[in-house]
């Protein structure tokens, strides 16, 4: 099922919409007092709304703008190798991976389609996205 997914900040965890009819399949997927705390999408890719994220920055206030896009897939085994991508309007315009030191931040090309995992870390409980390294 082809799904887009947001990090709820209100609610700390993850939001499923269904692609096609924009509803919420599942709230707060990631609290693990809920459900599990795992999910996975394949064929991913990241998107930004550029407006909306335009909007956050003037306002200040917190708008629903920035998805993962994939097919969600329920079985599977963890094979790949995998590297933490970052989301901040306030700091880059798109989702990115920390570089080295001479290039602290290198944005997600957004023709990048691979494998996303979205899971509740369980040493500091923050939710965290990881994309499968090519």
């Amino acid at each position: 099922m082809k799904v887009k997914v947001y990090k709820n900040l209100t609610k700390d965890c993850l939001s499923v919409m269904d692609y096609k009819t924009r509803k919420v399949i599942r709230h707060c997927y990631g609290d693990h007092r809920k459900h599990g705390d795992h999910i996975r999408l394949e064929n991913a890719s990241f998107w930004v709304s550029q407006k909306t994220r335009d909007r956050v920055v003037r306002e200040k206030k917190k708008y629903v703008h920035a998805f993962v896009i994939g097919d969600w897939i329920d079985n599977w085994t963890l094979k790949e190798q995998f590297e933490q991508v970052f989301y901040d309007p306030y700091k880059h315009n798109n989702f990115y991976v920390e570089g080295g030191k001479n290039n602290p931040k290198i944005d997600v090309s957004a023709d990048w389609r691979g494998v996303v995992h979205l899971v509740r870390d369980t040493i500091d409980d923050k939710l965290k996205v990881w994309r499968a390294i090519l």
